[in-house]
């Protein structure tokens, strides 16, 4: 028994030493918010209460997304990288009795011009949604384009801002009404890489 404790302890006092000049690394994760985006489809008057396939296209965008909080901010000196865990959507809003699929494409704009698209989606029934659903899982990544999660984690760690920009077309679709304006959120769960001296 004896032998175990001092084993351990031995291993325990080399890794606290090994630390020395190369410091210690951390992550810290933050949840973060992206404000609103209001969208809204239109139907023409003569086809209001009436089920047509598609409205035309509408084009949105987040404006500037900088994921910072005070907790990345207090490391800046020592961020190693970022890493995009997860990003959610949300939609609300969409007025009672309205009916409607999505058809939205993505794309990331970076600080310079530069665009990538990151992935093209139907969100069936978008009308019954009322939860945050899941767009991206690192662990699974599916069609989302990696190139583009990995230009948002440079992004993040350079302190430069993105954009997320969607085109939207409206599929089978009834409104009661020649527009319905709703709102679509994301939320991203971001995990920064320390390095303490």
């Amino acid at each position: 028994m004896k032998k175990i404790s001092i084993c351990l302890l031995a291993c325990l006092m080399g890794s606290l030493f090994s630390c020395g000049e190369a410091g210690i690394q951390s992550d810290i994760s933050q949840i973060v918010d992206v404000d609103p985006i209001s969208v809204t489809i239109n139907v023409p008057p003569l086809l209001v209460g009436q089920r047509i396939d598609e409205t035309p296209s509408t084009s949105v965008n987040t404006g500037d997304i900088n994921i910072t909080s005070e907790e990345f901010d207090e490391y800046s000196d020592e961020l190693q990288r970022f890493t995009i865990n997860q990003i959610y959507y949300s939609l609300s809003g969409i007025d009672a009795g309205n009916e409607t699929d999505l058809d939205v494409d993505m794309s990331i704009v970076f600080a310079g011009g530069s665009r990538i698209p990151l992935l093209s989606t139907v969100i069936v029934n978008a009308h019954a949604q009322s939860a945050q659903v899941l767009l991206f899982d690192k662990a699974a990544p599916g069609t989302v384009n990696q190139t583009a999660i990995a230009g948002i984690e440079s992004a993040l760690l350079n302190g430069t801002s993105f954009v997320i920009e969607m085109e939207l077309v409206g599929r089978d679709v009834l409104l009661n009404s020649s527009s319905d304006t709703f709102q679509f959120q994301f939320k991203f769960d971001v995990t920064a890489r320390v390095q303490l001296d």
